[in-house]
């Protein structure tokens, strides 16, 4: 199976636009909201981008060139990018094969460490939210790869071994995100950072900024929610997922795709007793993680303006509705449930 640690490492490492010493710039940039800055290098680096045909520095170079956007749109409060900026962008998602614009796995997996390190604000709190998504979404390629298998398990010592192996990865990325909730206040990171998060309008269509609804979480779900929910609930997630799935690279969709087409873990195990205790286990793991989750993201919007949107563009309601999937699939391990 593929790995993102191994795509992402390699992407990281590269420098395709000749951006380091600008992204080096780009925090005081930032700090002195220079706009005629932004836009100038934005609009330099755009130049560089026309030879790029291959994935991974293509992925680089959205990094930058995205990051320096989001930018110049944080400070101008406009969404649409500079026409050049724009079509360098486009082209750049094509080679990649990836949405126009920097992802969740730009700003972490992809960003590198030390002196290169690409950021907004250079702060502290900053670097720490960095690293701490950088090892959340390390433990959830390996929570896949176990995860993935789990449908096939034939007996339920081989289920158990596998959920056990996912179930401490699930733990690792809660524990790093535990981490960014205790280091970044909902004041720092809703006045300080989130403001560099906006959408952008590119070619006429809104590509939201990195959130968490980008995370590799979206392919575990998948993999054990799959038909879950039923009715209206069930609509309302496989157009979150339908929204959300263009984010990943292509190996993740892929397995979200592949996903969607079968019963996940949770409604096999309704049928097949011997995965009920793996299923459980998981599915466990997921509502742990997601109704603190749920309190962080109140706390945050409790701070903004009515109305306010997720760098994703959902309100806390989505949480809801993600915890209410999972309570779902929760029910289906009763042997009495319906199907």
């Amino acid at each position: 199976m593929t790995l993102t640690r191994d795509l992402d490492s390699t992407t990281a490492a590269l420098d395709p636009l000749g951006a380091d010493a600008v992204m080096r710039a780009l925090p005081q940039a930032n700090i002195a909201a220079d706009t005629t800055w932004l836009r100038t290098r934005a609009e330099h680096l755009s130049r560089h981008a026309a030879s790029i045909r291959d994935a991974a520095p293509a992925r680089a170079a959205l990094r930058d060139l995205g990051m320096i956007t989001a930018s110049l749109a944080r400070h101008t409060g406009h969404p649409v990018p500079p026409p050049a900026v724009q079509a360098a962008m486009l082209r750049l998602g094509a080679a990649a094969d990836e949405v126009p614009r920097e992802t969740v796995y730009s700003y972490a997996t992809r960003n590198p460490r030390g002196p290169r390190r690409r950021s907004f604000t250079d702060t502290p709190g900053e670097h720490v939210f960095i690293d701490e998504v950088t090892a959340a979404s390390h433990a959830l390629d390996d929570a896949i790869r176990h995860c993935s298998g789990l449908p096939a398990a034939a007996d339920r010592n081989t289920a158990d071994a596998l959920a056990a192996v996912v179930h401490e990865r699930l733990r690792d990325f809660a524990a790093r995100l535990l981490t960014v909730k205790r280091t970044l206040t909902p004041h720092y990171f809703t006045g300080l950072l989130r403001p560099y998060y906006p959408p952008l309008e590119i070619d006429g269509r809104t590509y939201y900024a990195p959130g968490g609804a980008q995370m590799p979480l979206l392919v575990l779900d998948v993999v054990i929610l799959s038909q879950a929910a039923t009715g209206e609930l069930a609509a309302w997630y496989e157009q979150y997922v339908t929204d959300n799935v263009l984010y990943l690279p292509p190996h993740h969709r892929a397995l979200v795709d592949a996903g969607r087409r079968t019963p996940g873990l949770a409604r096999l195990a309704h049928r097949r007793p011997h995965l009920r205790p793996a299923a459980a286990l998981l599915i466990d793991d997921l509502l742990r993680f997601r109704l603190p989750h749920r309190q962080l993201a109140r706390a945050n919007m409790a701070v903004r303006a009515d109305g306010s949107l997720g760098s994703g563009g959902y309100t806390t309601s989505a949480l809801d509705h993600l915890l209410d999937v999972t309570d779902s699939a929760r029910a289906l391990l009763s042997p009495g449930s319906p199907l």
